[in-house]
């Protein structure tokens, strides 16, 4: 359904369903359209929407990310000509190759809410009941930028998360530059052109690049762990083990431009899985926003990223594979630049 006719939906439910039971409602809806944090907000305060309720209409517009938003939301102006396009294509180009790179050397703090479908209880008999999409922890880490590489320090569960787990089972990587670089490399040999302009979360006009890559030109990784040797060709295939799956495949998505200075402002990537794969469904959105670093000083970074997959996870045992959903919240906060200062005193009673 759409936005709006969601919105009528739930306003109905809402007058007679408990949170629990208006939850239930949300989870069971399929959008057409992206659910944005404005409508997200809107929905909250119009259906005085409880604990459940506001968790479940979240883990909604996630899953919404990659969906166009309601046209009633588009900036109603004219679309740019060929030479301001090719404009704000150069000045991306230049802020990925040139500001990006020039990034001074920091640390940041990395905390991921992790959501699944997966059961809380698995046995070697079977899986246990389905579930809905429910919170399996909080994680933080420490990532630094060196010299312009991107490394992870530590890491650590913060709340939440299965027994003895140290991350989440979906992990994303790449979002101070690296993975840019990769995009427009590889759209080059693919293809990039206009879409529309859209208004980003924090009320800035983008302009929206829409982009292709095929198989044969992807650097994007998708790695998942794991999967029954016995359902893929394999070496081992006869051991029945469970083996890492790695693939290149073709990708898309949308580059959102400031139309005035060529800053990256929201980059979204959906790869396109085979029926044959064992996830069904990858990709990441990262928004990026003006953060000071060293004094007073602003850089362009990422603030918030989203992370989605869908696979056949295996569990082990005679228990099978079962079609898990998970969605990672990433924010990115504490930015500190490394380095040091120093305060000249003098001694006492000298000037």
């Amino acid at each position: 359904m759409t936005v709006a006719q969601m919105g009528q939906f739930l306003a109905g439910a809402a007058q007679h369903d408990s949170d629990d039971a208006l939850a239930v409602k949300v989870d069971s809806i399929h959008l057409s359209e992206r659910l944005t944090p404005g409508a997200v907000a809107q929905m909250e305060e119009t259906l005085h929407a409880g604990p459940r309720t506001r968790e479940s209409l979240q883990l909604l517009a996630d899953g919404s990310v990659f969906l166009a938003p309601p046209p009633n939301e588009l900036p109603t102006r004219p679309a740019p000509s060929a030479a301001e396009q090719q404009a704000m294509m150069s000045g991306l180009t230049n802020f990925v190759a040139v500001t990006m790179r020039r990034l001074p050397d920091f640390f940041a703090t990395r905390t991921t809410d992790s959501y699944d479908n997966a059961p809380t209880v698995v046995t070697r008999s079977g899986w246990a009941p389905a579930e809905p999409m429910h919170a399996d922890g909080r994680f933080r880490e420490t990532i630094t930028f060196r010299q312009g590489k991107e490394v992870t320090e530590e890491r650590a569960m913060v709340s939440g998360g299965s027994p003895g787990s140290s991350a989440p089972g979906l992990n994303s990587s790449g979002e101070f530059g690296p993975l840019l670089a990769t995009i427009l490399r590889d759209s080059a040999r693919g293809s990039i052109g206009w879409s529309h302009w859209e208004s980003t979360d924090a009320g800035v006009v983008a302009g929206v690049f829409d982009y292709a890559v095929p198989a044969k030109a992807s650097h994007y990784n998708v790695d998942f762990c794991c999967v029954k040797s016995t359902d893929i060709p394999n070496p081992l295939a006869s051991s029945g083990m469970p083996i890492p799956f790695h693939s290149r495949p073709a990708y898309r998505g949308e580059i959102f431009v400031d139309p005035a200075s060529g800053a990256i402002l929201r980059v979204t990537l959906e790869a396109e899985m085979q029926p044959s794969d064992p996830i069904t469904r990858a990709g990441v959105a990262i928004d990026y926003a003006p953060v000071t670093i060293e004094g007073d000083k602003s850089y362009i970074c990422p603030v918030h990223s989203l992370a989605l997959s869908e696979a056949e996870t295996y569990a082990g045992g005679a228990s099978g594979t079962r079609q898990v959903t998970r969605i990672n919240e990433v924010s990115f906060t504490r930015y500190h630049r490394f380095g040091s200062t120093i305060r000249m005193v003098a001694p006492s009673g000298q000037p």
